[in-house]
Parts: structure tokens; C-alpha cells; sequence
């Protein structure tokens, strides 16, 4: 029997990794949980919680706290790379990971799997695919192409590799030489629930401003004119927002901030979600119509305008962006909200009239 190791070092990835063993089981009998653990508090919570999920699923976890002081990520990079080195298979929750590219080279895998991490999956294939020399985030400029490709190119294009998967939500096209299986949540699905509908909308909120991509102020305004026009009651805070951001979003706009202990996949499972579910951007506009399959929740995609867009974020940034959001609208027939309309005065009796029907597996019962 292969050896599985997993790498994980966000809530995201260790929870799509237990989706990945729950539609394999058999290549998920031997399978150990390296959590590289995150640095921010909220993370961090949600990461251990999880973990208590994989315990009752037999899942074997270890913590390596590879972000400890400099002695300390010495020792646990060096314990975590004899068990890179003797695994026959890796999954792999992100590649962009400095962390996760310097063990790289210990690996001896003969088949490695590539589950979801947010819509940085979908740039992460396109890297692949053209053969860029470095893996870039989409937030972190831009990027020059190699004819040779870069190291984590070379690393999958070995000979001894006998197969590559990405498991993923997200519509993309496997890269030469790999595969793509899908990830349909069906380990949250058939573990959690029913969902639970409460009044109103939720709006998630995003980490957008804490990369630097949008302009602070204009993220605030437009959360709150979101809020008013969709009567958005409760605001789900990113677990990366900081507590200033969030303190003037509450301040503007009367909304209940809300510290989600899980991911939004499984908060929208086990505790009541708004009937409505209104996010920018981001990750959930894909994975949330999958998990709310059949439920009366609509998922609605806050349209970004570009004047808030920061001077200094480059146009790939904002192509990524565009990209993932026409790309969920497509896919799951998400109603668009589109941003305040310039030079209107705000009134906190205008309201948004959805301009498209709701998707068929969204509609109310």
C-alpha cells in the first residue's frame, strides 16, 4: 500500500483534503495529515477544529509549526522533510508555497494529487500550462514565461512521476500529462446538515483590501451600499480582515460582524445562513452553490468596480479577478450585483431588483 502524505497549511486546503479521501478511500488508507500551521489567530481555530473532523474519520494529523523562530522552523522543516521523502504519494494543498516548493526536492512521490485552494487553482493551472519560470499568486504582480519551465514544472515532469491529479471545483483544463477529478463536497454534504435558512442576506466578506488589491475606503462604502440596497444583516467576516477594517464596517453600516469558526462550506452546513449569500470574488462563489445544492439559498456575486481597484495592483491582478468572476457567474448562474452607480445619492431606501432569474438548483422549494 502507498504511503500518503498530505500538506496543508490553510483551513481551505486541509478541508478539501478530507473531500479528496472521502471519494477515495482506498488511495486515502495510509493517508497523514501535515498541517503546516498557519500564523493569524483565526486561521489557526479553524485549522484545529477541523482537525477534530479528520480524527473522526480516522484520519492520522500532525502539526509542524514551520513558522516558529528560526531554530524552530529549522527542526520542524527537517522532521517534515524525512516524511516528504518517504511518502509514495503527496496531496499537495498549494503550490505557490515557498514552503511547500523547498521540500519539493526530498520528494521521491511516484504519484502526487493537487486538491483546491480557492480560486488560485485556476491560476495555478494556467502557470503550469504555459510553463512559467516562477509560481506567482495572482495578487503578486507579474510573471515571466520559461522555455523550460520553472522547478515545480520540472519537479511534475519527472520520470519517476507516474501520475499527477488536481482535485478541484473550479472549470479548468488539466494541464499536459495531468488529470482532473471533481470535487463536489460530498464529504460535507453527506456529513453535515440539512442547511438551515434564516431571513435576510449575509454578506461575506473578503480579503481584498488586506492584499492590496482594493482601496480601503471604497471597499467600506461599498460594503455599505450593499448592505442597504440587499438588507445584508450580517457580515461574514474573512478570517484574514483586520480588526480596524472590520471595526469601520460595523461603525458605517450597523451590520453584526460575524467570526465564522469553519469554513463558509461547512458554516453554511451547520449553523442558519441567510437566504441570500452575497460575496465578492472570491472562492465561495464556486464552492457554495455546490455545497447549498438544492437548499433555498440564492449565492449572488457582488460585481468589483475598477475605480477601487489600488494604483499600484497590476493588470494581471485585475484580469484574475474579471476572469474568476465571469467564470462563476457561467458556471453556476449566479444573479450579478452590480457596484453603486457613480453620482447617485445614497438613500437607505434604494433597493436592487435582480436583473436575471434564479438558477434552477438554487431556487427556493
Amino acid at each position: 500500500m502507498r504511503s500518503t502524505l498530505a500538506l496543508v497549511e490553510s483551513p481551505a486546503q486541509l478541508l478539501n483534503v478530507l473531500e479528496w479521501a472521502h471519494v477515495h478511500p482506498g488511495e486515502a488508507a495510509s493517508l497523514t495529515l501535515a498541517v503546516l500551521q498557519p500564523v493569524d489567530p483565526r486561521s489557526r481555530e479553524q485549522v484545529r477544529r477541523l482537525c477534530r473532523f479528520a480524527s473522526r474519520s480516522q484520519v492520522v494529523w500532525r502539526r509542524y509549526e514551520v513558522r516558529a523562530g528560526y531554530l524552530g522552523r529549522a527542526g520542524e522543516l527537517m522532521r517534515l522533510g524525512r516524511a516528504v521523502g518517504a511518502a509514495d504519494r503527496l496531496v499537495i494543498g498549494d503550490l505557490f508555497s515557498r514552503t511547500i516548493q523547498l521540500l519539493l526536492p526530498r520528494s521521491k512521490a511516484r504519484e502526487v494529487v493537487v486538491v483546491d485552494d480557492g480560486t488560485a487553482t485556476t491560476e495555478l493551472v494556467s502557470l503550469l500550462t504555459d510553463g512559467h519560470q516562477q509560481l506567482t499568486r495572482w495578487h503578486q504582480g507579474e510573471v515571466k514565461p520559461s522555455a523550460k519551465g520553472g522547478p515545480v514544472n520540472r519537479w511534475l515532469a519527472r520520470e519517476e512521476l507516474d501520475r499527477t491529479v488536481f482535485f478541484t471545483c473550479m472549470p479548468v483544463t488539466a494541464p499536459p500529462g495531468t488529470e482532473i477529478r471533481p470535487n463536489e463536497y460530498a464529504w460535507s454534504r453527506e456529513t453535515f446538515g440539512p442547511v438551515r435558512v434564516r431571513p435576510g442576506a449575509d454578506l461575506a466578506g473578503s480579503s481584498l483590501v488586506e492584499t492590496g488589491v482594493v482601496d480601503e475606503d471604497r471597499y467600506v462604502e461599498a460594503v455599505g451600499w450593499i448592505a442597504r440596497s440587499r438588507a445584508a444583516g450580517r457580515y461574514l467576516a474573512h478570517r484574514r480582515e483586520s480588526p480596524a477594517k472590520l471595526a469601520r464596517i460595523a461603525g458605517a453600516t450597523g451590520m453584526e460582524i460575524v467570526h465564522p469558526e469553519l469554513p463558509l462550506e461547512l458554516t453554511a452546513l451547520t449553523e442558519p445562513i441567510g437566504r441570500s449569500v452575497l460575496t465578492f470574488a472570491s472562492t465561495i462563489a464556486y464552492t457554495l452553490p455546490i455545497v447549498l445544492r438544492g437548499a433555498p439559498v440564492r449565492v449572488e456575486l457582488c460585481e468589483l468596480d475598477d475605480a477601487w481597484i489600488t494604483p499600484d495592483t497590476a493588470e494581471r491582478s485585475v484580469d484574475f479577478l474579471r476572469r474568476i468572476s465571469a467564470l462563476a457567474v457561467d458556471r453556476h448562474g449566479l444573479t450579478r450585483i452590480p457596484p453603486q452607480p457613480r453620482g447617485r445619492e445614497r438613500s437607505r431606501d434604494a433597493a436592487y431588483e435582480p436583473s436575471e432569474p434564479l438558477p434552477a438548483a438554487q431556487r427556493e422549494a
